[in-house]
């Protein structure tokens, strides 16, 4: 019901520091949670004073809300103390076991791109505090759980719907659909659905890589790979967004550059064309930062040697990194709500932005290049 991005993190976040024993946090998203806790970060003051007093903010897209939201929240003078004894989550780690003594685990989409949030996350949470990816799924239908719990990018098929696959190499045809049982590990396949509703062989656009089968039943193991659509196309190969985000973990670390969130675009400011990363960045740059442009191409080409061939020959140049302001990505998250009138929960940074509009606003906020 509440649309407008800081007033949705900011009801969350209230309701949730109002009450000692959380025990779990279930978000969409885990780049939602890191907006959250910057939002706790930002408006600290604010949140501990509506606690004290017991007292609804005055926020964009509450009026009509009010009503219903001010009687569920009580004065707490000792618990706004006991916070601000606390401090807010910039303050130390392992904050949140700090501040809810039972608190046990947050559920949340953290694989593929999402995974860049997990730092964050982690010094938030500290050791004690169980991160749970809830599983893999659509809007068309719930698809895969957690093979282990501990490994947070594997997943094991579990629907009643029928799954079958397709190359994810070769055009899409329906003499190409395979059989969980003709799948080969190491390659990557496209999903096909047909659900008990009625949806029938649909090709979903997700492409996955096969890691392994259940030992109890034989159902396939499986990483997330990426979406087929946000796939970067050159002439002297094909970049998934699996790839890149691989790529950008891969150099992600105190020396270079902390990233915090990151997009890409097609970087055609000269040419030939390369790849261009949109990061922000979690803290200072490192002391080596200006050799991440380097460090990068060298991640993607442990992912397809095609790129150091390509190098070689002229036919692309290394990767680009531009540092976008703090906030940025959070603040995209509030435009794309506010500009499709949709809830903030359900809003995702695409790793590769290949809408105009969307390119042009995010290039709007960069703030330095490497």
């Amino acid at each position: 019901m509440i649309t407008h991005h800081r007033s949705f993190l900011m009801m969350h976040a209230l309701f949730s520091l109002a009450t000692r024993d959380l025990k779990r946090i279930l978000i969409t998203f885990a780049t939602l949670f890191a907006d959250m806790m910057r939002r706790v970060d930002d408006e600290w003051d604010m949140l501990l004073d509506c606690i004290r007093n017991g007292t609804i903010p005055h926020l964009d897209g509450l009026d009509d809300l009010r009503v219903y939201l001010e009687p569920q929240l009580r004065a707490n003078p000792e618990r706004a103390d006991e916070l601000r004894d606390i401090g807010p989550p910039s303050s130390c780690d392992g904050w949140a076991a700090r501040v809810w003594p039972d608190f046990q685990m947050v559920l949340t989409i953290c694989s593929g791109g999402f995974a860049t949030a997990l730092p964050k996350m982690r010094s938030v949470l500290g050791p004690t505090i169980t991160i749970v990816n809830p599983g893999y799924g659509s809007t068309e239908c719930n698809i895969a759980a957690n093979f282990n719990p501990a490994d947070l990018e594997s997943f094991v098929i579990t629907t009643e719907d029928v799954i079958e696959f397709m190359d994810a190499t070769v055009e899409e045809s329906e003499k190409c659909i395979l059989q969980a049982w003709e799948l080969q590990v190491g390659k990557l396949y496209e999903i096909v659905l047909t659900t008990r509703d009625g949806l029938w062989r649909y090709a979903l656009g997700d492409v996955v890589e096969i890691t392994g089968f259940a030992p109890d039943d034989g159902s396939p193991i499986f990483k997330f790979s990426g979406r087929k659509s946000l796939a970067i196309r050159f002439p002297h190969t094909l970049i998934t967004d699996a790839h890149l985000v691989t790529a950008i973990q891969a150099i992600s670390s105190q020396d270079l550059i902390h990233v915090h969130e990151f997009t890409a675009v097609v970087d055609d400011r000269e040419l030939p064309a390369t790849v261009g990363y949109l990061v922000e960045v979690a803290g200072p740059l490192g002391s080596d930062s200006h050799l991440a442009p380097q460090r990068l191409f060298d991640a993607l080409v442990a992912t397809n040697i095609e790129h150091q061939v390509a190098l070689e020959k002229g036919q692309t140049r290394l990767l680009t990194i531009r540092v976008v302001e703090p906030g940025t990505f959070m603040d995209f998250r509030r435009w794309r709500g506010e500009t499709m009138n949709i809830g903030s929960g359900q809003i995702k940074v695409p790793v590769v932005l290949t809408d105009a509009a969307t390119q042009e606003w995010m290039l709007g906020r960069v703030i330095q290049e490497l």
